[in-house]
């Protein structure tokens, strides 16, 4: 059968459905978070719908039996009007056309009732005041001896059946039914009028109000009962209903819709977030030459261009940490190469006596070499670890500059390099390490005389900076740097001249350990180079305030 040969797929589906929901995704995130929203919208919207045509269709409703109720309280008072000024004091009529006179309003108040039942559907109720019903429309049952009954509609079973019925006579059984507590507010009921009409489906708009008589030579008006005139609100149930099917077939259809929409929109969004897990996976194993293409500009595409930017650096961070291995293996293996061949030269005869001291002494300039990057390695641990402790006193910024840069001196006159100063700090102390902003001085300078040319100016400035920190600059004519190498000269092992010519006694240290020492005085340092015409090292220095 066609369900049992389609049952493998549609298990498949189900499958698929299940683990969607319950798969921790971003999608799944989206598609109920939406799905929520809609729902709960929805619901909040048709609700609202819902009491607003209630209410609209009611107060439109109301206005229109407001009018009738009038029209019926003044052809009551009319009527009643006739009865009193016909009567004699012993309560006979005082003549037949008195008594005529008050059949006819008695008629007319009848004929309005039934014409506002046949136009409107309505039906009326005149009460005493002890809530006994004088007269109605559709007639009650109590009605069938009056002349003027005949060929009028009487009222249903329905609604005699919750009336009290005594003596002759028909009653309300609830008070709020015939009393308003007032003598010219109307009382509004859009319910089943406290019972009366609870045997039909729709609902009942009901307006009562108290008939307020005054008495010829009286001021105060006298209740003496009420009219109440309802109607059948069939639009309403109806709209009501139609409401709540509307909203339960929009709301399905919106979330249908809004699903279908998420997915689209969703794949958008989380094909990048996959592609940045499976190129972050990748990463992890080692591979950084993965890219993700986006040509988009808004948050997901700023969060792949910075991964593309991560990845790359990570890539050149990859090929330092191999730099800095063959750069470590070669300054060590190197030296102790030549070491060990030296000394089994002389181990084994082959270098004569006479030779040996020179050799000896190659041996220690290579074992001194060896120790320099040993200690520069462990200073470099240091203080990227943390531990070591600063003797932060306060120092004359230009004694500092002059008395340093005079150490290097033998090595700038050997090289025929002019040393120039232009200190605009005159009288300023700096809060500093002293040994070591010297050695981030030596670093820099001997830096610059190493790729200046004879003949070459190198000139240190001093600076305010602001408020709290002295501008300290380094500069040099030499050969500068070119672009692409500046974002890694303070990376440990990283040398400008990759053939060594230029630095055969360097460790590649020097830059990283400025920076090191630099940003344990929580200062920074940056660098300026035009390729061909020279560096500039621009770093900050904590004024010393003495209060």
């Amino acid at each position: 059968m066609p369900f049992i040969s389609g049952g493998s797929k549609n298990k498949s589906r189900i499958k698929r459905f299940v683990y969607f929901i319950k798969k921790p995704s971003i999608l799944r995130t989206f598609c109920v978070f939406i799905i929520i929203a809609v729902i709960f919208s929805s619901l909040i919207s048709g609700f609202i719908m819902y009491l607003y045509t209630t209410k609209y269709m009611t107060d439109t409703k109301s206005e229109d039996i407001k009018k009738a109720v009038d029209d019926i309280n003044i052809l009551y008072s009319r009527m009643y009007t006739s009865y009193i000024n016909n009567l004699d004091e012993s309560g006979d009529w005082v003549s037949d056309e008195g008594y005529r006179d008050y059949r006819s309003e008695y008629l007319e108040l009848l004929n309005r009732l039934e014409l506002y039942h046949d136009l409107l559907n309505i039906t009326g109720f005149v009460t005493e005041s002890d809530g006994s019903i004088f007269l109605s429309y559709p007639l009650l049952p109590n009605m069938t001896g009056l002349a003027e009954s005949s060929g009028r509609e009487f009222m249903s079973a329905d609604v005699t059946d919750k009336l009290l019925y005594n003596n002759g006579d028909y009653f309300f059984k609830e008070s709020a039914q015939y009393y308003t507590g007032s003598a010219y507010d109307y009382v509004i009921d859009s319910g089943d009028f406290h019972g009366l009409y609870s045997s039909y489906t729709d609902s009942y708009l009901s307006i009562t109000q108290s008939i307020a008589y005054v008495y010829p030579g009286m001021t105060e008006a006298i209740n003496k009962g009420t009219i109440t005139l309802s109607i059948p609100m069939p639009e309403i149930t109806k709209a009501r209903s139609s409401i709540i099917n509307y909203y339960v077939f929009s709301t399905f259809v919106a979330v249908i819709l809004e699903i279908i929409a998420l997915i689209i929109i969703t794949k958008e969004i989380t094909n990048p977030i996959r592609q940045l897990q499976s190129m972050t996976e990748q990463v992890s194993m080692g591979n950084f030459k993965a890219k993700i293409e986006s040509n988009s500009k808004d948050e997901l595409g700023q969060l792949i261009n910075s991964y593309n930017s991560m990845a790359e650096a990570l890539e050149n961070l990859d090929v330092l940490r191999n730099d800095f291995i063959a750069s470590v293996s070669h300054e060590l293996r190197t030296p102790m190469t030549s070491i060990r061949g030296f000394i089994d030269g002389i181990l084994d005869g082959v270098i004569p006596p006479e030779r040996q001291e020179h050799y000896l002494q190659i041996i220690k300039e290579e074992i001194n070499r060896m120790n320099i990057l040993v200690n520069d390695l462990l200073n470099m641990a240091r203080l990227q670890s943390g531990k070591v402790e600063l003797d932060m006193m306060p120092y004359k910024t230009d004694d500092l500059l002059i008395n340093t840069a005079c150490k290097l001196e033998p090595i700038i006159d050997e090289k025929k390099i002019n040393l120039e100063f232009d200190l605009n700090t005159k009288n300023c102390e700096v809060l500093i390490d002293k040994l070591s902003i010297e050695r981030v001085l030596i670093n820099l300078i001997q830096n610059a005389t190493k790729f200046t040319q004879s003949g070459g100016i190198i000139t240190i400035r001093s600076a305010f900076a602001d408020d709290d920190k002295v501008q300290i600059t380094v500069e040099d004519t030499g050969s500068g740097i070119s672009p692409e190498e500046l974002p890694f000269i303070f990376e440990k092992f990283y040398k400008v001249d990759k053939s060594r010519g230029l630095d055969k006694k360097g460790t590649g240290l020097g830059l990283a350990i400025v920076k090191s020492i630099l940003a344990a005085h929580n200062q920074s340092i940056r660098v300026e180079s035009t390729l061909g015409k020279g560096s500039r090292f621009i770093f900050t220095l904590p004024i010393y305030r003495k209060d």
